[in-house]
């Protein structure tokens, strides 16, 4: 089931932040469909959240994305290395976001561990950069 654009534009992003625990994420990168459930999340309450990419209240070609509607994943790269995948909620110029932080693996096992370069299901998606090398979320 996919999640309707309104479920994004609420205003407590605590809420959907907890409300997104238990449903899945799906990609298709190269034809290739991984999967998994939503185990952790963390929430960003915008311009008053000092640990918010968008503290206090500053626009930035970064965090552009944020002060956008709800319903648009906010893609960063961090350390140089990982990419880190939120998804924006509330209405625009608020600038709240939830980093999704982990997963359970569902489908497309081989290829999370061939993204991982790994050969067993540990750590395979317990981190929010491992989680979208995993998936094969990049900035393309």
């Amino acid at each position: 089931m996919i999640i309707e654009k309104a479920f994004y534009l609420r205003n407590d992003v605590v809420q959907i932040g907890l409300e997104l625990l238990g449903t899945i994420l799906h990609t298709r990168v190269d034809n290739k469909i991984t999967s998994g459930i939503i185990v952790e999340t963390e929430a960003y309450c915008g311009a008053n959240d000092r640990a918010s990419h968008a503290y206090p209240g500053k626009l930035t070609k970064r965090n552009k994305i944020m002060f956008e509607a709800g319903g648009r994943a906010y893609l960063y790269l961090i350390y140089g290395i990982h990419y880190l995948f939120n998804i924006v909620t509330n209405k625009a110029n608020m600038a709240d976001a939830i980093l999704i932080r982990a997963i359970e693996p569902l489908s497309g096992l081989d290829t999370m561990m061939q993204r991982r370069g790994k050969n067993s299901m540990e750590r395979l998606t317990s981190g929010p950069g491992i989680l979208t090398q995993a998936m094969g979320i990049d900035k393309s």
